[in-house]
């Protein structure tokens, strides 16, 4: 009879439905519900850093502190590495608002996944060139003034016309967030035929920056801010990140010009400045800081160039930019190169030329007083907030972007 006894007793505490095994399953809901409520918590104090710029607590860092404090064991820190939502005690609890694309682009760099055809499908990773869905603003217009650039009428860009797609261009070295790029540039509204931005002369280069930067604020929203691209961007890309690096790859000392960081000085000439100011001569000294380079072919059979061996990224950032006729793109950083006479004052542009893609600061003006007037596409580049999650801009497959010809 003691026997009996003890056996039921047993089985009340030990069943399905005894009385430890639902204490232990009480335990796990009051920690499910615990975890729950940290998770949201986090959340939403990342979302009132955003709003107030203040110091988001990042995903690995939740996680850390939920182990820390015994409410998650290592099995479940484990599983955490590849899904986003897990269940404790029947309570289900969503990791993936606190999993930002910066996460992502991380965890794609550390597992070697660069994505170069495309057809990566781990759904943690992000990669340069892989196409994200920002919303574009459906209104807006900038005007750049024939004032700021010496074009002979103002040239107008409204964003109901410029719904375009974007693309991850990297990190952004100062912020910390993801880095997105226009799939092809921004329209004018100049005509059908020319879609492109007028620059000239010494108005033209003093304004050029300004002017760029201005147009491409269009795009700036919650969730980033928008510019220009410009001619670091491209660098990163290409490896071409150092005083040393840049002269090697420099191809402008191949056409009779001085070599990137040589001074120069010239008396009786004119600056942009000078020019401007009832052209007035003065003498032009300085550092050349400006400087082409050429992808993937040599201009010259001596010459340098800089290999890009990922056919997604070049052709991102390097089809179909015919100079003056397709999407070549002006970068929003102005240089200064010279030769044995005299100085020339540009921005940036890419552009095929001389047989070769090439990147580098163009002349709107030089020393001697020559203006010219040239005209190329306007690329937006927008720099995320470092906490932007995949909910709030996810992933989305390769889109087919329009060819230029005009």
């Amino acid at each position: 009879m003691l026997l009996v006894l003890a056996g039921v007793a047993i089985a009340t505490l030990t069943g399905d439905n005894g009385i430890l095994t639902k204490a232990v399953q009480a335990k796990d809901a009051t920690r499910g519900g615990e975890v729950k409520e940290y998770v949201e918590m986090a959340i939403a104090e990342n979302t009132m850093a955003d709003n107030t710029n203040g110091t988001r607590r990042t995903r690995a860092e939740v996680i850390s502190e939920l182990e820390k404090q015994g409410k998650l064991t290592a099995e479940e820190v484990t599983m955490l590495a590849d899904v986003d939502v897990i269940t404790i005690g029947g309570i289900e609890i969503n990791f993936g608002e606190l999993f930002t694309l910066v996460d992502m682009y991380d965890k794609a760099i550390a597992d070697n996944c660069i994505n170069q055809d495309g057809n990566c499908t781990n759904k943690r990773h992000l990669h340069i060139g892989d196409y994200v869905d920002y919303k574009n603003p459906t209104s807006g217009v900038k005007t750049a003034e024939k004032e700021k650039t010496g074009y002979t009428s103002n040239q107008v860009y409204e964003a109901s016309k410029n719904q375009l797609n974007w693309r991850v261009l990297g990190k952004d070295s100062t912020t910390g967030g993801i880095k997105l790029i226009s799939g092809r540039p921004m329209k004018s509204n100049n005509s059908e035929t020319d879609p492109y931005l007028h620059l000239y002369g010494a108005k033209g280069y003093l304004n050029s920056e300004t002017v760029l930067n201005d147009l491409c604020s269009l795009y700036t929203t919650q969730y980033g801010t928008a510019r220009s691209i410009k001619q670091k961007d491209i660098d990163e890309i290409t490896g071409v990140t150092t005083d040393e690096k840049i002269k090697e790859v420099n191809i402008d000392k191949y056409y009779g010009n001085k070599q990137y960081g040589d001074t120069y000085s010239f008396d009786n000439q004119y600056t942009p400045q000078s020019w401007l100011n009832e052209k007035q001569q003065t003498t032009v000294s300085g550092t050349i800081n400006g400087y082409y380079y050429s992808i993937n072919s040599k201009v010259e059979e001596d010459a340098p160039a800089v290999t890009l061996s990922n056919t997604r990224i070049y052709n991102m950032l390097f089809n179909n930019i015919e100079y003056q006729q397709g999407a070549s793109y002006w970068l929003a950083s102005c240089g200064v190169r010279a030769g044995l006479g005299y100085a020339y004052f540009g921005p940036g542009m890419v552009r095929i030329g001389d047989n070769a893609t090439r990147t580098g600061a163009y002349s709107l003006f030089d020393s001697r007083g020559n203006n010219g007037i040239v005209w190329a596409s306007v690329r937006p580049v927008i720099s995320l907030k470092s906490g932007i999650t995949e909910n709030e801009i996810p992933k989305v497959p390769d889109r087919t972007e329009e060819t230029w010809n005009f």
